[in-house]
């Protein structure tokens, strides 16, 4: 199958948003876990949990992917922290390692199929800006406001409610 995407030194700023966040841009808490993978395109996948403990998919993407090694450092460091502080530590513990991240983004939904074909349905949240604190408690904002949408607010974060950080 021929693949038909452009090659990256065309892609604008403006084409990449237009693609990736066409849905209304949402404020998300969420729980990073440190399993996490690179798509064929190279975007870095991070699993996650939201508030109420629904299973979900990260994903940053694009130009953010480069702004998102802090994140995919923070979370192998805390991997190796349990790993090494936790005595019989067992792979099956991962899910209780949580970054807890504030992530501006838009949601997406996949299915994949199993061995007897049932589609089963998959949440992947598409990172436009997020918000951590590092190991000194300080607060750090990456990433970038969908283009289409930084002409409009500029410098200001809207969350579902309205509120602006």
């Amino acid at each position: 199958m021929p693949d038909l995407r452009r090659p990256a030194h065309l892609i604008t700023p403006d084409y990449e948003d237009n693609g990736l966040f066409r849905s209304p841009v949402r404020r998300v808490t969420v729980g990073l876990v440190p399993q996490m993978h690179r798509n064929n395109r190279q975007d870095l996948v991070v699993r996650g949990f939201t508030q109420d403990g629904a299973a979900i998919q990260v994903l940053f993407a694009g130009r953010r992917t480069r702004q998102a090694h802090g994140v995919e450092a923070r979370l192998r460091a805390l991997l190796f922290h349990a790993r090494s502080k936790t005595p019989g530590w067992r792979p099956e513990g991962v899910d209780t390692i949580q970054l807890p991240v504030r992530i501006e983004g838009v949601w997406r939904s996949r299915f994949s199929r199993d061995a007897w074909g049932c589609e089963t349905r998959h949440f992947q949240l598409i990172a436009a800006r997020w918000a951590m604190f590092d190991d000194s408690g300080v607060a750090h904002l990456c990433g970038e406001a969908p283009v289409h949408l930084e002409q409009r607010h500029p410098g200001r974060i809207r969350g579902a409610s309205g509120d602006g950080i």
